[in-house]
């Protein structure tokens, strides 16, 4: 069974030969495993996750304002003068946060902090943007699209996009006091995003991947109100017309935090795949049992302590007790639930990660 039947059947509520796995990788992380494996990612930016065995092939920083991240690793963006500072296209500036094994980027500047800014902002061209993304794409639906399921990424589509932009709290009092213009810099998200996504149905990706992290640590990020009048009918909007162009691709929404709330509107909207189902804020094992028919989980595998610091019993341990609760039946992709972050650990538990999944991954489950 190919990569591509096992994500497709197990996205259609049934069990395949093995659970699909994926996984997410700090870029450190990310270019050491290349490096162990002798692997140029810069050829083929989708070799290793394929020669790790994923199931589902995709560049993580994709299409869209997601990309801001990754400009800690473009040298040429860094602004001259500046200590570890970056531009982007988005007129976003973003702070590289190093810690002993990595870095972090932190947004710093947001283009439309005073509203006078506005009328002068313009989004930047799709067209110029995602030029290295769609040349990405090409290639990996080409090269892979028959053995592999190949996602479309464009993250932080509407509400994240638009505090990136605005900075978050005072996008979060603009929900509340200043609807004309949260509804037109929504609606110019979703323009752009749109049309990202759009390109990307067009190549033949068998899933897009849309997100914002709604929910928080310890409840809702945006408020259930704000969420249905602001977000869900422009989702739902955002799934007909990709749908128009092929009716069969999937839908996959993330979100961290806790997102109980929302998780009955995701159906309606018309969300095939939920990401990343955090444990720490949500009763995984109700929602597997209420909702396990209707959507498909994408995640689940602590990174916040287990990848990161835990010992390879602590990770095999983790690995079975999440198969155990979210494979039966189907409708599961193991993944962690955030990147794995580099640590002193994390190489040592990314190889124990993929042996337990090797391991462990076969239908029927045995425990």
């Amino acid at each position: 069974m190919t990569s591509k039947e096992r994500v497709l059947l197990t996205i259609n509520h049934q069990e395949p030969d093995k659970i699909p796995i994926d996984s997410w990788l700090s870029t450190e992380l990310f270019k050491e495993m290349a490096g162990l494996l002798d692997i140029n990612i810069k050829e083929d930016p989708f070799a290793l996750k394929a020669i790790l065995g994923d199931d589902l092939l995709y560049k993580f920083y994709g299409g869209g304002i997601w990309q801001v991240f990754d400009s800690i690793n473009r040298p040429e963006r860094k602004i001259q003068g500046e200590l570890n500072i970056y531009s982007t296209p988005w007129g976003v500036k973003i702070r590289k946060a190093p810690y002993e094994y990595g870095a972090y980027a932190e947004i710093v500047e947001s283009p439309l902090s005073n509203l006078k800014n506005y009328d002068a902002y313009k989004f930047p061209d799709p067209e110029i943007v995602e030029k290295e993304n769609y040349q990405h794409m090409e290639l990996a639906v080409k090269k892979y699209g028959k053995t592999h399921a190949i996602v479309g990424p464009v993250p932080c589509t509407i509400f994240e996009a638009c505090w990136f932009l605005r900075g978050l709290e005072n996008f979060m009092v603009d929900l509340i006091d200043q609807e004309d213009f949260v509804n037109d810099i929504m609606d110019k998200a979703v323009e752009y995003h749109l049309e990202v996504s759009k390109t990307f149905v067009k190549m033949g990706v068998d899933i897009i991947w849309w997100g914002d992290d709604i929910g928080g640590e310890e409840g809702p990020m945006i408020s259930p109100a704000h969420w249905k009048k602001y977000l869900k009918p422009r989702y739902a909007g955002m799934v007909e017309e990709v749908k128009k162009i092929n009716k069969d691709v999937k839908i996959a929404f993330h979100s961290d935090g806790y997102i109980e709330h929302a998780i009955e509107d995701f159906i309606e909207i018309g969300f095939d795949i939920l990401n990343p189902l955090q444990p720490e804020m949500n009763d995984v094992e109700m929602i597997k049992k209420k909702y396990g028919k209707k959507l498909t989980f994408w995640g689940n595998v602590n990174t916040r302590k287990v990848l990161s610091d835990g010992s390879p019993e602590d990770v095999i341990k983790e690995i079975k007790d999440v198969i155990k609760i979210l494979a039966h039946g189907g409708g599961f992709i193991l993944n962690t639930n955030h990147k794995m972050q580099s640590s002193a650990r994390a190489l040592d538990n990314a190889i124990t990660y993929y042996w337990a999944l090797e391991k462990f991954r076969n239908y029927p489950i045995g425990f």
